[in-house]
């Protein structure tokens, strides 16, 4: 009777075992990088809202100023676009764009009276890989 030795593992065996690790490796690496790059998407949209969050209360703290007056009333103005700064001065990747328009026109004797009301927009723009995204806020200013 012949007997065969099964010790061991042929080559086959190897080389099933080695494309299974593949595979699974890569996708265990396509979902490290997934998970990344919406961690930074996320971080990065947080601090877009914070910065825009900041600028709408420093406008509501001002309340209405007197240069809104024929600003926005038939398209909307840009009051101020500047690139934000971080603590040391520098470019942060954030820009930020304040729009003004009037919300609404009142009519008394078929006569409309503007400058009354008042949305302010911010609009905080970055890049993200090489997309643009952009965060928007807005609120409203009245005439007291």
């Amino acid at each position: 009777m012949l007997k065969k030795g099964e010790r061991g593992i042929t080559g086959i065996d190897i080389s099933i075992a080695i494309i299974i690790i593949t595979i699974f490796m890569s996708m265990v690496a396509n979902l490290i990088a997934n998970i990344n790059l919406n961690s930074k998407s996320i971080q990065r949209k947080t601090i877009a809202t914070s910065y825009a969050i900041q600028e709408i209360e420093k406008i509501k703290a001002k309340g209405y100023a007197e240069n809104y007056n024929n600003k926005g009333i038939d398209t909307e103005d840009i009051i101020e676009e500047s690139d934000i700064l971080d603590t040391n001065g520098k470019f942060s990747g954030y820009h930020k764009k304040i729009l003004i328009k009037d919300y609404v026109l009142i009519q008394n004797d078929n006569t409309k009276r503007q400058d009354l009301v008042k949305e302010i927009r911010v609009e905080i723009s970055y890049k993200l890989g090489n997309e643009s995204k952009n965060i928007s806020i807005s609120t409203y200013i009245s005439r007291e």
